[in-house]
């Protein structure tokens, strides 16, 4: 039989090599740039943190497992709060196998993406803006005829819309972006909000005016929900984003998702949006496949529900980027509304 303080250590050693473990595997996947795979960028210096906290109390273990070892007198647990080992070894194991399991996966599993795979389990949010309002409460899509695919819609700075006091039907019809520079009324006309799109409106009164329309990883979730809830603002104008090309068997040949995984927490409570892509070759981008397109938005419907697209005029294949997954914007709504614009 094993005396009591050689139990002791040996237990104190095996929480030692386990938290020891999770340090290791934090620095091995910080300096590898890997990190970001598992844990969104805002959690990570937090993650990095822990670390340093994980060394700490291991080596507290490894000290208590060799004071255990070379100690002659019989001592329970230090702790003083009447935590017992477990009676069995069989118990011993399970308890610590708990533990064991993630970390050897950690190391035994390489890197990768989130793909469309998962994508595919989880489903792609191409209609964002359904989460805020309802789609018949805005402003009915202009009949307006969007450029040709290899053409940029750009916007005119001195044009004015048309606001005459005809009384056909063409003198309802919303203004459109590609009118020309638009009057405060005309920006009220296509930006109606209440309590819960506000920062949307304001947001889509900005991106209005821009040639091209960016849709950055640092507002990725946000300007793709801008965009779908004011779809008659847009429609026409050019916007270029980057993503993995995503499929679904109810796409038609010439169709693709263009997607990326937003991440509030970790790589656990990802969520896939995009936005869908048409042009005549899709089938020469694989699925996963990386890509920036660039094109002019326009709707289409998919499974019983109008949804915005984007008709390609440029697609260029492109490596996945070093910080692949995106985040809410947490300022989003704030004054400060050109932050997070850096292209990624």
């Amino acid at each position: 039989m094993l005396r009591s303080s050689t139990v002791h250590a040996i237990h104190y050693f095996a929480r030692f090599l386990l938290l020891a473990g999770f340090a290791f595997l934090i620095v091995h996947l910080v300096r590898s740039d890997n990190l970001g795979l598992y844990i969104a960028e805002r959690m990570q210096f937090i993650v990095k943190l822990s670390a340093l906290g994980l060394y700490a109390v291991a080596a507290q273990q490894f000290y208590s497992a060799i004071r255990a070892l070379f100690d002659k007198e019989e001592h329970g647990p230090s702790c003083d709060c009447s935590h017992e080992l477990p009676s069995t070894w069989g118990k011993s194991l399970l308890l610590y196998g708990w533990f064991a399991l993630p970390l050897i996966i950690g190391y035994a599993v390489p890197d990768g993406l989130l793909g469309s795979s998962m994508a595919a389990a989880k489903g792609v949010q191409f209609a964002p803006q359904q989460q805020f309002v309802r789609a018949d409460s805005l402003p009915a899509p202009a009949s307006t005829s969007a450029p040709a695919a290899d053409e940029e819609s750009t916007v005119p700075e001195t044009a004015k819309p048309e606001t005459g006091t005809e009384t056909d039907d063409s003198s309802t019809k919303p203004p459109s972006a590609k009118d020309g520079k638009l009057s405060p009324e005309a920006l009220d006309i296509l930006f109606p909000f209440d309590n819960f799109t506000e920062s949307y409106a304001a947001f889509g009164r900005k991106l209005v005016e821009r040639d091209v329309i960016a849709v950055t990883a640092g507002r990725f979730i946000e300007t793709l929900t801008t965009l779908d809830l004011y779809r008659t603002a847009f429609q026409g104008k050019t916007v270029r984003l980057s993503g993995f090309v995503y499929r679904e068997p109810d796409m038609s040949p010439t169709q693709f998702g263009v997607s990326r995984f937003a991440v509030a927490c970790c790589s656990a409570d990802a969520s896939p949006y995009g936005i869908m892509a048409t042009l005549p070759d899709a089938n020469l981008y694989a699925t996963d496949q990386w890509v920036t397109v660039t094109g002019t938005l326009d709707t289409t419907e998919y499974n019983g529900i109008e949804i915005i697209q984007l008709n390609v005029s440029r697609i260029v294949k492109i490596d996945a980027p070093a910080t692949p997954y995106v985040s809410p914007d947490l300022d989003f709504g704030l004054d400060q509304l050109d932050a997070g614009d850096e292209e990624a």
